[in-house]
C-alpha cells in the first residue's frame, strides 16, 4: 500500500540556452528606439502605432512558442492527474464524506442536547428573577463540544444577573413612573442601561424645550393680537350709531321733536374729531366749533 506507484522516469527537457542572448538583442533593439524620449505628435502618431504593432507581432511569435512548450510539458501531467483522481483520490474523498456525515450527526446531537440543558437553566433563572422579556438567543454564548456546562451556566448567570441589576436600578429611580417606563422600554431593546437612561433623559429635555418654545410662541402671538387690537381702536374712525327711523302710523302724522341745546367738550384724535364732525353734519345737527 505504501509502495511507490507514481514515478517520474524522465524530467521534461526544454532547450533554451539561447534565450538570454536573444533577450539581450531585443533589449538593445528597443533601446535604439529611445521610446522614453520619443515625442508623439499629430505628425508622428502613425509611425508610433506602426512601431507598437511591430513589437506586438514579434512578441506573438515568442508567445506561440512558449504556449506550445507549456502544452507539451503539461500534457503528461494532466493525464496523470486525471487518472490519479479517478483511481486514488476519489476513494479517500468518499470515505471522508461518509465519516464526516456520521461524526456531524453525533456532534450536532450532543450540541443540541447541551443547548437544551443550558436553555432550561436560563429559563429557570429568568423565572426566579421575574424577568419575562429576555430570550435565550440574545445571550452571547458560544456553545461548543469543548465548552463545559459549568462554564456556560456561569456565563448565563452573570448575564441574567446584570439584567436583574439594571431592572433594580430603574425601579430605584425617583422619577415618575412614566419616565421609568420609557427607560425600561429602551432597555428591553438594547440591554444597555446607560444608553437607555441617557436616551430617556435626552428625549425628556427635548420635550420640555419644545413645550417652552410652543408656550413662548403662543404668548408672543397673544401679545401681537392685543397690540393689533389697540392700534385698531386708536386709528379706527368713530362709527355713527345706526339711525333709528321712527315708526309711522298710517293714520297719524309724525311728531315734531323738541330742539335742545347741549354744550360739551370733546377730546380725541384728529381722525376721531373728523368722524364726529361728519356725524353731526350728516344728521343735520348744528354745532359751534371753537
Amino acid at each position: 500500500m505504501n509502495e511507490q506507484l507514481i514515478t517520474l522516469k524522465q524530467a521534461p527537457i526544454i532547450v533554451y540556452e539561447k534565450i538570454k542572448a536573444v533577450g539581450q538583442q531585443i533589449e538593445a533593439k528597443i533601446a535604439e528606439l529611445n521610446l522614453d524620449n520619443q515625442l508623439v505628435t499629430d505628425e508622428t502618431l502613425k509611425s508610433a502605432k506602426e512601431t507598437r504593432a511591430m513589437l506586438h507581432k514579434e512578441l506573438d511569435v515568442f508567445e506561440t512558442q512558449r504556449k506550445f512548450i507549456k502544452e507539451q510539458v503539461n500534457a503528461p501531467y494532466e493525464a496523470f492527474e486525471k487518472a490519479y483522481k479517478e483511481h486514488i483520490k476519489v476513494h479517500y474523498e468518499k470515505a471522508d464524506s461518509t465519516l464526516k456525515s456520521k461524526i456531524d450527526e453525533v456532534q450536532n446531537r450532543l450540541i443540541s442536547d447541551k443547548i437544551t440543558r443550558i436553555k432550561d437553566y436560563f429559563t429557570e433563572l429568568c423565572q426566579s428573577q421575574g424577568i419575562d422579556f429576555l430570550i435565550f438567543e440574545r445571550l452571547p454564548l458560544n456553545i461548543t463540544l469543548s465548552a463545559s456546562d459549568k462554564s456556560l451556566k456561569e456565563q448565563v448567570a452573570n448575564f441574567v444577573g446584570e439584567v436583574s441589576k439594571s431592572l433594580q436600578l430603574i425601579e430605584s429611580l425617583s422619577d415618575p413612573d412614566e419616565f421609568k417606563a420609557e427607560i425600561l422600554t429602551e432597555y428591553k431593546q438594547t440591554l444597555d442601561i446607560t444608553r437607555a437612561i441617557q436616551g430617556a433623559q435626552y428625549r425628556r429635555q427635548q420635550r420640555e424645550a419644545e413645550l417652552q418654545r410652543i408656550e413662548a410662541q403662543r404668548a408672543t402671538a397673544e401679545q401681537a393680537r392685543l397690540a393689533a387690537e389697540e392700534r385698531a381702536r386708536e386709528t379706527a374712525p368713530l362709527q355713527a350709531p345706526a339711525q333709528v327711523q321712527p315708526e309711522q302710523e298710517a293714520t297719524q302724522a309724525p311728531l315734531q321733536e323738541e330742539i335742545l341745546q347741549y354744550t360739551l367738550t370733546v377730546q380725541g384724535t384728529r381722525a376721531q374729531l373728523k368722524a364726529l364732525r361728519a356725524f353731526l353734519e350728516t344728521n343735520n345737527i348744528k354745532y359751534t366749533a371753537e
